[in-house]
């Protein structure tokens, strides 16, 4: 096979990986609810405790992120992934500038 062809099979399989992924992350996700609604498993408590799971996986996401786009920067140069890694920061700060906005409206 000539090196266009595996080229193009390859990202053909990334692709099919990345959204059935998705898909399928999506699906598991939607009948883990179910399964809590059915049984009665989204209490105040179960809230409660995804609520200071999700703050404790932002305090460890944000240096993360930091860490990866130095690493990007110092490895790799001002490039396509800094800017990857330089766009998901910001749409992480407006997700959180705006969800504290919408949080602090509705006390």
């Amino acid at each position: 096979m000539n090196e266009t062809l595996m080229q193009i099979l390859g990202n053909t399989g990334a692709m099919i990986g990345l959204f059935g992924g998705i898909i399928l992350g999506l699906l598991g996700w939607g009948f883990g609810r179910y399964m809590q609604r059915k049984n009665r498993g989204r209490d105040e408590r179960a809230i409660e405790i995804e609520t200071r799971a999700k703050s404790f996986v932002w305090n460890v996401m944000l240096p993360a992120i930091w860490v990866g786009w130095a690493l990007i920067f110092l490895f790799d140069g001002v490039d396509l992934p800094f800017f990857v890694m330089m766009a998901l920061f910001v749409i992480s700060q407006i997700a959180y500038v705006s969800s504290t906005v919408y949080q602090n409206g509705r006390i």
